[in-house]
This record gives C-alpha cells, sequence and structure tokens, in this order.
C-alpha cells in the first residue's frame, strides 16, 4: 500500500513548489576594501573594488580614491593608485608600521569617508626554523579552478609562543622561481600543426601567495610549536630547478582572527550537509557619512617576522617529473628573462 502511495505523495510535493524569479542585476554595489600595513614595507597596500552582480563579466576598481593610514602617534602616510585598484604607500621603504603602536585606515571616495576601527600592531612572534616534508595535496594552481592531487613540500614552522597572552598568527609568502619550457613543441592552436618557436626556455617569475589559513595559541599558550604545517608547494612548475621562496608570520588581533578563519571555512566548505552553517564575515570598516550603508572589506595590522629559504630541484630526494609547459616560457604570467638579483 505504501508502494502505491509513495509517488502520489511525491507528485503532491512537487506541485506545491513555485519557481523563484531572482533578478541578479538588481544586486546593489558595495565598495569592497582589502587593507594591510604591518612593519614590512613590501607588504603594505590597499586595494579598491566593487562587488558585482552576478551576471557581470567584469571587475570594477576605484581609481580616483584618497587613502591614508594614520596613527595615534601622529605619523600620517599616503597611499597612490598603481593599477587594478591597488594603491601603495608614496613613502615606499618608511611607510611601515612599529609594534605596539594604533593605526586608521582612511579612504575617502568623492564626498564619501570610509574609516576603519583603531588597529593596534602588534609585536611579532619570529620563526626559529623552516622544515619541509614530501606530501601529496589537491592544489589549483593560480587562475585554475579545477584542482588535482599532486606531489610537492609541506613547508613547516617553528617558532616560541609567548606565555600569559593571546596570540593569533597566519601566515604570507612570496615566491621567485624558475622555470624551463618546450617551445619547440608548440602546437598552433588554429590548425592542430606543430609550429615550433625559437624563444625561449628559460624564465623567472615571482608571485605573491596569500593564505587564509590562521591559528590560535589556546592549545599552545607559552609552548615551543613545532612543525606547523603552513604552505604547500607542489612540485610541478614551482619546484622543477630553484625557488627562493620568503615566509612571513603575521601576529594579528583577536578580529582579524575570526575574520580570516571564517573566510577560511567557506573557503574549504564541500556544499554537503555536514559543512557548518554559514557564519556572517564581519569587517572592521564603516561609512562616516552614512552608517546604514554596507562596506565589505578589512583593515589588517600586524607585526610581522620574516625567513628567507632557498630550495633546489638537486636536492629534492624525490622522483619529480619535468614540467611540462609546450611554449614559449615568456607567456605565463609575470615572466621575464632577466635574472632576479642574488640568484
Amino acid at each position: 500500500m505504501l508502494r502505491r502511495l509513495l509517488p502520489f505523495f511525491l507528485l503532491l510535493l512537487m506541485s506545491c513548489i513555485d519557481p523563484v524569479d531572482t533578478d541578479l542585476n538588481t544586486q546593489r554595489k558595495h565598495l569592497v576594501i582589502e587593507g594591510y600595513f604591518t612593519n614590512e614595507a613590501s607588504l603594505n597596500y590597499v586595494r579598491l573594488s566593487y562587488s558585482q552582480p552576478h551576471s557581470s563579466p567584469y571587475n570594477e576598481f576605484e581609481e580616483k580614491a584618497v587613502v591614508t593610514v594614520t596613527s595615534n602617534e601622529g605619523q600620517w602616510h599616503l597611499f597612490s593608485y598603481d593599477k587594478a585598484g591597488y594603491y601603495y604607500p608614496t613613502g615606499g621603504g618608511e611607510a611601515i608600521g612599529v609594534p605596539g603602536q594604533t593605526y586608521t585606515l582612511n579612504i575617502t571616495v568623492g564626498d564619501q569617508l570610509y574609516q576603519s576601527e583603531p588597529v593596534v600592531m602588534k609585536e611579532p612572534i619570529a620563526i626559529d626554523s623552516v622544515q619541509f616534508e614530501v606530501a601529496e595535496q589537491t592544489f589549483a594552481f593560480p587562475g585554475e579552478r579545477e584542482q588535482q592531487l599532486l606531489p610537492g613540500y609541506n613547508v613547516l614552522v617553528d617558532y616560541s609562543d609567548p606565555a600569559e597572552e593571546k596570540n593569533f598568527l597566519r601566515w604570507s609568502f612570496t615566491t621567485q622561481y624558475e622555470v624551463r619550457t618546450q617551445p619547440q613543441d608548440y602546437i598552433h592552436p588554429f590548425t592542430g600543426l606543430p609550429a615550433p618557436k625559437e624563444c625561449c626556455v628559460q624564465c623567472f617569475l615571482e608571485e605573491r601567495l596569500e593564505q587564509l589559513k590562521v591559528i590560535d595559541d589556546r592549545l599552545t599558550n607559552g609552548k615551543q610549536v613545532l612543525r606547523q604545517n603552513v604552505l604547500f608547494l607542489p612540485f610541478e612548475k614551482y619546484l622543477g630547478v630553484k625557488n627562493k621562496l620568503t615566509l612571513y608570520q603575521h601576529s594579528i588581533t583577536e578580529e582579524a582572527y575570526n575574520f580570516f578563519r571564517i573566510l577560511e571555512q567557506q573557503k574549504l566548505a564541500t556544499g554537503t550537509v555536514f559543512d557548518p552553517p554559514p557564519a556572517e564575515v564581519k569587517g572592521n570598516i564603516t561609512s562616516v557619512n552614512n552608517e546604514n550603508e554596507q562596506v565589505i572589506g578589512f583593515f589588517d595590522v600586524s607585526g610581522v617576522s620574516t625567513r628567507k629559504v632557498t630550495i633546489l630541484r638537486n636536492d629534492i630526494d624525490y622522483p619529480i617529473a619535468p614540467f611540462r609547459f609546450p611554449d614559449d616560457c615568456r607567456v605565463m604570467k609575470n615572466a621575464n628573462l632577466g635574472i632576479p638579483e642574488d640568484w
């Protein structure tokens, strides 16, 4: 009897579902602010863009803002526009923060003023050592959506956590590396026939690797932390010849920790019923002129410690297949022929 009635019940349920007409083009435009200020000049920038309707194929950036970072101690740093929404300090290496001081981000767009909450720069926690271990992990190269299982290095750090205080950490990285490609194997995309190129085989690339990984010291307060996994670096492309990796260990505020932790959870969500429900991502920037305006973003102030390491392909005790890129290496993003200084 139940088997006979089940299709009837399903039909009733289906007939009660109304189609939802969602007009994605009516989505309001919001200013999106990404700001970083540290004691390391090369890491300091502000990026301004606008949230776009789902149907829009283009990014929109704010190019005419007045951007400053001020301190409670009277310091004043002006940021100037470069490209793709990025603003960099006009003072270059002089525009750095001092641990213990308090900083505020100020942005003027037309007659609108946006301002962050004052943020205290925390003292950096030194990286004691860096180690590597061979591992396999799903990974997607920048610009690619599809992840694949690749062998590579887990990058591990040791550090001493200061006692009797809450500490929160995140990491970012820059990498310079050499690639060798196969322009002689180039295939013309329209004819499908071999069309060897004469140049170029050897190129040098530089990338900034931003990670959302953050930790707190709830279980490690005052202890020596050993082999904390902070990055996966695949052998393919990055470690085919030589890689100079710079690690930045950021001492962040609890508010920044909560912001990046929620972003990390949402990025790693797989879309199953076992995922935690999405939490609201709260920034620390508001509109001074209109308290009801929604402003998306965060101003992160952190004390940074730095460690540089060099990895040679010949030092890796693992069978690595040669990097395959049958084209002129100069077509790779950020590639150039010039050998970096101190290479």
